[in-house]
């Protein structure tokens, strides 16, 4: 087996784009290894061997085995809290993450998902009249980020979870500094911070409207009892994962569209939902997802993969076909074929309705204002390291 030869990825946030860097390094070699917190890690980059390391039985999510050198402060995964005090799904294998599959399924099920549409399609009806008064001031330039894209998942997910309606902002500020900031100090506070959010309202529900803490806060007895600890890190799972990766493909998904002529942007509910799958494939909003342990070494293609070596897979390389570069969305691919959601036994469980939120959303902003544009005076901007990457800023002129 040949070792994976080194490649390079920005590993710390920044106000930057990763992906041409991601996509670079994916051409080194179908599996690399980055330097990362003194060590490395394995990244695997050819699209087949993706689809095998997602659903390899020898290489585990287990919070277990992550090593020490990667518990840093800051760092999400050195986040993760003690397993006997609760484990996270997306940090979870086997029997574990049966058990917390199994108890989050009627929360996202089918008849859940079709109501909580009509709850999107009402608050994204509210914000687009917000951006309808805005268009008649002085300027009508917004930021569809700030202005919209972030604000409809994080009022959902607040409305989900029963959270008081002044979590919202607390909440936003919090996970901004979280996922974006280079400041390690500042995220470890900011960690602490949302989990202890997340820790009040649930030893104190009073404030809570009925949602998703109520719910598990009531399952509380039988042989699948939901433990205090479960429902905190369950909780805060929730916010960053629906909340994040929703208002990135929303974000994405409009981007493509205001940069295009009106002509060019869909119009159909059939063409809104195949371009939200091209913009979920080529701006994957985790080009990295989750981490990986290998159980013992491991020949993947070729290359060695040491037992305990943690493993990415680059979800950004899988979703291209040969000599893709970075700019290459394609309305008529219409994401076919891409894994942004995961493949197997982790493939997202909320994918659902974050698909059906972004569909609500594009479309009510494209039949709003049809004319819309990029601004003209005012630049888009990206922030992301190699595991995160999203729109930060999304200077429209609402013509």
């Amino acid at each position: 087996m040949a070792q994976a030869p080194l490649a390079s990825m920005p590993v710390d946030p920044g106000p930057f784009d990763c992906m041409p860097d991601l996509l670079a390094a994916a051409r080194v070699a179908p599996v690399v290894r980055i330097p990362y917190l003194g060590r490395h890690a394995w990244v695997v980059c050819d699209p087949e061997l993706v689809r095998i390391a997602l659903t390899h039985p020898r290489m585990e999510k287990d919070v277990s085995l992550v090593p020490d050198f990667m518990r840093k402060p800051g760092l999400m995964v050195g986040s993760q809290p003690d397993p006997e005090y609760a484990r996270a799904m997306i940090m979870s294998d086997g029997e574990h993450h049966a058990r917390i599959r199994r108890l989050h399924a009627p929360v996202l099920s089918p008849r859940n998902t079709e109501r909580w549409g009509e709850r999107v399609s009402v608050k994204v009806d509210g914000f687009l009249d917000e951006l309808e008064q805005s268009r008649s001031a002085d300027s009508a330039e917004v930021d569809v980020v700030t202005d919209y894209t972030h604000r409809i998942p994080l009022a959902f997910i607040s409305e989900m979870l029963g959270l008081p309606l002044e979590a919202e902002r607390r909440l936003r500020s919090i996970t901004d500094v979280m996922l974006y900031s280079s400041d390690y100090p500042a995220r470890t506070e900011a960690v602490g911070a949302l989990f202890g959010a997340v820790r009040d309202w649930v030893r104190d529900p009073a404030p809570l409207r009925d949602g998703v803490i109520t719910g598990f806060l009531s399952a509380s007895d039988g042989p699948d009892a939901i433990t205090e600890g479960e429902v905190i890190v369950w909780t805060v799972g929730m916010i960053i994962t629906g909340y994040e990766t929703t208002g990135s493909a929303i974000s994405a998904s409009l981007y493509e569209a205001l940069r295009r002529p009106p002509e060019d942007r869909p119009r159909t509910d059939e063409e809104i939902k195949e371009w939200i799958e091209e913009a979920l494939r080529v701006h994957p909003p985790f080009p990295h997802p989750t981490w990986r342990f290998a159980m013992e070494d491991l020949d993947l293609g070729g290359y060695l993969i040491p037992k305990g070596a943690p493993v990415q897979v680059s979800i950004a390389a899988a979703n291209r076909g040969p000599g893709e570069e970075a700019d290459s969305f394609d309305p008529a691919r219409k994401g076919q074929g891409h894994l942004t959601f995961g493949l197997g036994m982790h493939y997202c469980i909320g994918a659902s309705l974050v698909r059906l939120e972004a569909q609500i959303a594009v479309r009510g902003f494209l039949r709003r204002f049809p004319r819309a544009r990029l601004s003209s005076d005012t630049a888009v901007q990206w922030e992301s390291e190699w595991m995160i990457r999203r729109l930060s800023a999304l200077p429209a002129t609402l013509t």
